[in-house]
């Protein structure tokens, strides 16, 4: 029996953004496929390009990004669509949970009239979609809904706000859910609530997970497949037991040492500025077991991994 086509594949992605310094390269070489009903962590630290990419594939970049290689979505290649045609899939077969929902969310409209604007697109009336935003915001957890759904971003907290946008979520009933940091900056207490709130709208829509974040925790929780990030490139991918048990490129190995809860093992060094990278593997400045060809040949992946070596 021949397989599906996988949901979502990225292909040979490249993004570059003009500067002072020049052009400059924040993702390059990016492959990545999420099949359907799959949950995929994008890994790496902060500034690696991982938003950026996400940002990608629904065209939420500004107009100054020059994007080559293929997103193809349903076998359907993303970059290739008309403003308006985007428009049909983003929030509505693509939904994102960002990372800041304060900033997202309209600070005049009140939080039920924005979950309404979502349904309304998809056929109901008026009274039909506030009713239903309602229901959308009890079933995350919101508590008074018919209430809170006549107040304003400004009068609910950053976990409650996280409840707002994974109810429009809910709203679009999703094919693809891509989660950007969903639990920066928000209590343990209260990341724990919607680490298990993701988990459970995934999994009553059916719907396939990217999830974008630093957090091996939260990388642990919710995904069964990891593609971990450095320097704009995805050095290494496979199943989570895998990598985070037997990771194989150094950074990767480096990263999951700082997993160890009972002793924080930091990284050495830093990340290299995107302006201007390091020649041959991104990684071997910090490389503990970088050999000479490191700095000089440029790794391509073979078998999931990235490494000269």
């Amino acid at each position: 029996m021949k397989n599906p086509s996988p949901l979502l594949e990225i292909k040979d992605l490249s993004i570059k953004f003009p500067s002072e310094a020049g052009v400059v390269s924040v993702v390059d070489d990016f492959n990545l496929s999420i099949g359907r009903f799959d949950h995929c962590c994008l890994l790496g630290e902060s500034g690696c390009g991982k938003t950026v990419a996400a940002l990608s594939i629904l065209n939420l970049l500004p107009s100054s990004a020059v994007i080559e290689g293929e997103v193809l979505f349903n076998n359907k290649n993303l970059l290739d669509l008309k403003p308006a045609e985007i428009r049909q899939i983003r929030g509505k077969d693509i939904a994102i949970i960002f990372e800041t929902p304060a900033s997202c969310l309209n600070p005049v409209m009140s939080v039920g009239d924005q979950i309404s604007e979502v349904i309304k697109r998809q056929g109901f009336t008026r009274k039909q979609a506030r009713n239903a935003s309602e229901e959308l915001l009890a079933r995350t957890g919101v508590s008074d809904p018919k209430k809170r759904a006549r107040q304003f971003p400004h009068q609910f907290s950053g976990g409650m706000l996280q409840r707002v946008m994974i109810a429009m979520a809910l709203a679009a009933k999703p094919k693809l859910l891509i989660a950007d940091e969903p639990t920066t900056a928000l209590d343990p207490t209260v990341q724990i609530q919607i680490i298990e709130l993701i988990q459970d709208v995934v999994n009553e829509l059916s719907s396939s997970l990217l999830l974008i974040t630093h957090d091996l925790d939260v990388a642990s929780e919710l995904c069964g497949n990891v593609a971990a990030m450095y320097a704009g490139q995805i050095v290494e991918t496979g199943s989570l037991h895998k990598v985070f048990n037997s990771p194989r490129h150094p950074y990767v190995q480096a990263l999951m040492k700082t997993f160890d809860h009972n002793r924080f093992r930091p990284i050495g060094g830093s990340p290299p500025p995107l302006t201007c990278p390091p020649e041959g593997c991104r990684f071997h400045p910090r490389c503990p077991e970088a050999e000479k060809l490191c700095s000089t040949q440029k790794p391509l992946m073979k078998n999931g991994v990235r490494c000269p070596r």
